[in-house]
């Protein structure tokens, strides 16, 4: 997966995101553990591909969102179009992660 030009942020950046964005935004924090599980799956990590951490990132996402509102189209909107240079779905809630990232969720 090529990075997309002007969200070019690494994963050492995207955990730090996440971190910050944990206490403040949950719905944020999910989105930036969706990229990362997508990064992790998709790239070479110190000349690996990481299907575990990849995993990890995709259960995270998904018991963030299980915890937030998703019982309207508006709850459910992504917030941002890019993030670390994976484009996000328009809608992202754990199902939308659960069939996205199947693979390394078994």
């Amino acid at each position: 997966m090529d990075l997309l030009p002007g969200d070019a942020s690494s994963i050492d950046e995207l955990r730090a995101a996440y971190q910050s964005e944990l206490v403040s935004d949950a719905r944020m924090a999910a989105e930036t553990a969706y990229a990362l599980a997508f990064r992790y799956r998709n790239e070479d990590v110190n000349g690996r591909r990481r299907f575990d951490l990849a995993g990890v990132w995709a259960t995270q996402a998904i018991e963030l969102l299980e915890e937030l509102p998703s019982s309207t189209i508006d709850e459910v909107v992504s917030t941002r179009p890019l993030v670390g240079g994976v484009p996000l779905p328009d809608l992202l809630h754990a199902g939308v992660v659960r069939a996205r990232l199947a693979d390394v969720l078994v």
